[in-house]
């Protein structure tokens, strides 16, 4: 049986664990980083805006292939 697709709090919650398990649990500062309740709803909206962004990316089509004529770079 497939597993429920996660909701976007979980997601961010996940994203916001794995940023503290990266960094040794301190924000950019430096500072000890508080628990996801504490943070308060701007940073909360923050990393759900995130997770929605790379949503967006995984769920959008895959870009056409590059060629000679569209290649300008």
């Amino acid at each position: 049986m497939a597993r429920p697709r996660p909701t976007r709090l979980q997601l961010a919650q996940a994203a916001y664990a794995a940023y503290g398990g990266a960094t040794g649990g301190l924000n950019f500062r430096g500072d000890p980083m508080p628990e996801w309740d504490d943070l308060g709803g701007v940073i909360q909206h923050a990393w759900l805006t995130a997770v929605q962004e790379v949503e967006q990316l995984l769920l959008s089509p895959p870009p056409a292939p590059r060629t000679p004529e569209t290649d300008t770079d």
